[in-house]
């Protein structure tokens, strides 16, 4: 259970911490990372607590639930201090101040904070406009007592507000930091070797030394890859570095050069100790840079001698320096051969979403790095589930084939969104797998066999979704149509009845176009014409409905339950 009680919230927010904010900033900043689901960078735009807030500490345009979420944070220092209703109605004054045009331009023209009054400019038509809706959302560390819940309960009709309160945070919090592993303590024999150890502040100490590959394969968490946990990313087992490696393990006459060869790798630990002459010892261990390395000498340890030296870089940092360990890790592995994804293994975006579904949907492996072993489970690589957020949220198929894009610069966009939860992940990646099932009834065949195609299905079904009552309710959170088996049937009973007219529909467009001699491939690179393709099928299937020769989903998902 997550502890945030005063002493160790200050520690959890610490790198939050902004000079000149309160720790409440802190505070806020932290739940926007770890709770609803944001990066960092985008968290920083929008958060504007300080002197003049007007009792706003952040605006966030919810595309997905169609709101702006205006965002007020406060902590307690006393853990029995509960929140009543007296905070609530002030934060509701200031809500009820943003639902019009004259309270929006006072609040504008009368706030001394400058990056709020920039943030409410900016978002002024959308303040104004029919189609978002204002919601309140209230963060704190202590538990809301009876007079906060009769409260809520009371304003519940006329405005939307929801408390994200001690017990509720912890209940929702998933880890998203990738732990080192507890290893049991090993020691380096340096007998006849220099080595250097040095301290970088009160942050860290370094020991830099050519450790024998006897001992490297000695120790915790080679076999499972736990060791590696840390890593960008785990064994490449048959890849040309590890082939390399291996030659020259099976070379005796090459170990007492492999100084001379090697890059050399680096461990992050706990515990480090070099009290004891020519002993280097560690507790606490991963290997952060190296994994190739140290999986080819352990599968080859057989062959390795004293002789066989790595060159070693040794960091202990304290587990709690979360931000300092990513760093190392990231600096470490700067190099060719990684790849943008290796780079986003281990973000809090993508450790917590497989978390998530290891927790949740334990048949299900998400797939953050290469290497990674999935054992039995289904597995959903990261890559193919941003590509279908991409097709079904964003509703941008084409791009899909820029695959490099999605963990560079469409990262955030994709992957950082309050919605994005490992239920939402499971649930379109089954709609997926299910659309290859309909692929052959589409016509002509070449079209059939192009990976796109299984992508703009999926975009034609969003786009149904989105014009149907209970369809948009699915986009906006799939999971709760897939509490069950049952529920699970249920769905993808309705999802290929609709797919099934929907791809009627595309192969009369494409024999429309000219059957096979219609450049698909022209097609699929040009968004706008692949948006009309979309909207003359969705626009036929809407006919069918309105002409009562097909059901919407609303009404298929309905007449299936009874």
């Amino acid at each position: 259970m997550l502890n945030l009680d005063y002493t160790n919230l200050v520690q959890i927010t610490q790198p939050y911490k902004v000079p000149g904010r309160e720790e409440s900033s802190a505070f806020l900043s932290w739940f926007l990372v770890n709770i609803y689901r944001l990066e960092t960078i985008e968290v920083q735009n929008i958060v504007c607590d300080g002197r003049g807030d007007k009792g706003i500490d952040g605006i966030y345009v919810n595309e997905n639930e169609e709101s702006i979420d205006i965002f007020q944070a406060k902590t307690v220092q006393n853990s029995n201090k509960t929140l009543g209703d007296t905070q609530l109605k002030e934060f509701v004054g200031s809500l009820q101040q943003l639902e019009t045009a004259e309270g929006l331009d006072s609040m504008i023209a009368t706030t001394g904070n400058t990056q709020l009054k920039n943030l409410l400019t900016e978002y002024r038509d959308l303040f104004i406009s029919s189609k978002y809706s204002i919601r309140g959302i209230f963060v704190t560390n202590a538990e809301k007592d009876s007079n906060a819940e009769s409260f809520l309960q009371a304003t519940s009709l006329t405005i939307k507000l929801e408390v994200w309160d001690k017990s509720l945070i912890s209940q929702m919090y998933v880890p998203s930091e990738k732990a080192i592993p507890a290893t049991s303590e090993i020691s380096f024999d340096v007998f006849g070797f220099d080595y250097v150890e040095y301290n970088v502040g009160n942050t860290a100490k370094v020991v830099i030394a050519p450790i024998s590959a006897t001992d490297l394969v000695q120790m915790d968490g080679i076999e499972n890859q736990q060791l590696f946990d840390l890593n960008l990313r785990k064994d490449l087992k048959k890849s040309k570095v590890n082939k390399d490696i291996a030659k020259s393990i099976s070379n005796p006459l090459e170990h007492s050069n492999f100084l001379l060869y090697h890059n050399g790798i680096t461990i992050i630990c706990e515990k480090l100790d070099t009290s004891e002459e020519d002993k280097i010892k560690i507790q606490g261990y991963s290997v952060v840079n190296g994994c190739q390395t140290v999986s080819s000498l352990y599968k080859s340890r057989n062959q390795v001698t004293k002789d066989l030296r790595i060159l070693t870089r040794i960091i202990r940092v304290d587990e709690s320096q979360s931000s300092l360990i990513s760093k190392i890790t990231y600096n470490s592995n700067n190099q060719n051969g990684i790849k943008a994804r290796d780079f986003r293994s281990n973000t809090q975006t993508q450790v917590r979403l497989q978390q998530e579904i290891e927790q949740n949907y334990s048949d299900y492996f998400y797939e953050i790095k290469r290497g990674d072993e999935p054992g039995q489970r289904t597995v959903i690589e990261n890559t193919l589930a941003g590509q279908i957020l991409l097709a079904f949220d964003l509703k941008r198929p084409s791009a899909v084939q820029r695959y490099s894009k999605i963990f560079d610069d469409s990262h955030q966009e994709i992957f950082a969104r309050p919605e994005v939860t490992g239920g939402r992940i499971v649930v379109l990646f089954d709609l997926y797998k299910e659309i290859e099932k309909d692929l052959p009834q589409v016509r002509p065949e070449l079209f059939a066999g192009y990976q796109i195609t299984k992508f703009f299905l999926l975009y034609l079904l969003s786009e149904v979704f989105s014009d149907d009552e209970i369809g948009k309710a699915f986009c906006r959170k799939p999971e709760d149509f897939y509490k069950d088996s049952l529920q699970k049937d249920r769905l993808l009973r309705c999802v290929h009845t609709i797919l099934g007219d929907l791809i009627i529909d595309l192969n009369a467009e494409f024999e429309e176009e000219g059957g096979e001699n219609f450049d698909f491939k022209a097609a699929f690179k040009a968004p706008n014409a692949l948006r009309n393709l979309a909207n003359r099928v969705v626009a036929s299937h809407k006919k069918l409905i309105a002409r009562g020769r097909t059901e919407s989903f609303s009404q298929l998902w309905n007449n299936q339950s009874t």
